[in-house]
């Protein structure tokens, strides 16, 4: 009798042990838990790089979903989206903190995607971002775009081919392309910073205003920002020239040229090109994961303007657009419906999208 209790007693507890194992699993991404209500489990953010303003962004998102829901966010910092394209598609990567222009490209397989990545859906809109698309240091004695014929500027980025068509359109704004300097390939924006506190190169993309990494090596170093089109902000006061739009609109559609208040890099006024900020999501994500990561994120929005800059306009007010490219989550449109933030306009976008 005594050691049949032995072996029950075993097996009881080599049971408990095995629940406990299965229970602590941290789940992959996509992965639901009975126990929150059959929530995924866990989801992966991608963002760009390390110091760029995406990855704060991304950093507060992801605080919120950990601390305001039963999901683990996780961020995973990439080159760029191209990079991380991959394994959004294969459902390793759910959510991202991407361009508008990044997720449109992606979204129908267009510019640098092989292939539409078709599970791409917008979750919410947030900041335009001035971009500071060429830089140079103080002391180089350059003030303007034009100046950089025969100079030696940071092109390729890894193969962002965002960043890449940013300094395209930079230069066509002028009159001038990538053969009227000499192009650097860089690797990213770190190497980019290193490459120009090192003086190896001339110019390069510092991402926005407020890239944290960038207004480090401003204090560091001190850098000029070259305004968009050699213009300044009376230049555009009555509105951009169609000559600069008409180039925005071939490497950049959806953006445009606004004055960016001096902020972190830009010591003045200065025209730049600006575009939407967003966060796609993944269709396979189901509809009450998204409606419950949108309603935690609406409820602590205020969190984000204490992170990043970006995040004071990262607001419900922004959160549906316009002449939206790609269509919304179902999870995102139902809580929107309830928030009162849906239109009948964005449903026939959405509609007409969707068919």
């Amino acid at each position: 009798m005594l050691k049949l209790k032995k072996m029950l007693a075993t097996a009881a507890a080599l049971a408990i042990a095995l629940s406990l194992l299965s229970g602590c699993g941290s789940g992959a991404p996509g992965s639901s838990d009975s126990a929150s209500g059959g929530l995924v489990r866990s989801v992966n953010i991608a963002t760009q790089a390390v110091g760029t303003s995406y990855y704060t962004m991304g950093t507060g998102i992801a605080k919120i979903i950990t601390d305001k829901t039963p999901i683990q966010a996780t961020i995973l910092p990439y080159a760029g989206p191209d990079a991380w394209m991959p394994e959004f598609n294969d459902g390793t990567i759910t959510l991202e903190v991407i361009s508008s222009m990044d997720m449109y490209w992606a979204y129908t397989g267009t510019v640098n995607y092989t292939s539409p990545s078709e599970d791409t859906r917008l979750l919410l809109s947030g900041n335009w971002s001035n971009h500071c698309t060429m830089t140079v240091l103080e002391s180089s004695g350059i003030t303007s775009i034009k100046d950089l014929v025969g100079k030696r500027v940071g092109y390729e980025y890894g193969g962002n081919k965002l960043t890449v068509n940013l300094i395209d359109a930079a230069l066509a704004s002028v009159g001038l392309t990538i053969d009227d300097c000499v192009a650097v390939p860089l690797a990213d924006l770190s190497s980019a910073q290193r490459a120009l506190q090192e003086r190896r190169v001339d110019c390069i993309f510092t991402g926005s205003s407020t890239t944290p990494s960038s207004v480090q090596l401003d204090e560091s170093i001190g850098i000029r920002v070259l305004p968009l089109g050699d213009l300044t902000p009376e230049d555009i006061a009555a509105g951009v020239p169609e000559s600069v739009q008409s180039v925005l609109d071939r490497y950049v559609p959806g953006a445009t040229a606004l004055v960016c208040p001096a902020s972190g890099t830009v010591k003045e006024d200065t025209v730049l090109t600006s575009y939407p900020i967003q966060m796609g999501v993944s269709a396979k994500l189901s509809e009450n994961d998204v409606y419950t990561i949108m309603k935690a994120i609406y409820e602590n929005y205020e969190q984000l303007a204490d992170v990043h800059a970006w995040g004071a306009d990262w607001t419900p007010e922004n959160y549906v657009v316009e002449n939206f490219q790609v269509p919304y989550h179902d999870g995102a449109v139902k809580f929107y419906k309830e928030a009162g933030l849906w239109t009948d306009a964005a449903e026939a976008t959405q509609d007409a999208l969707l068919k």
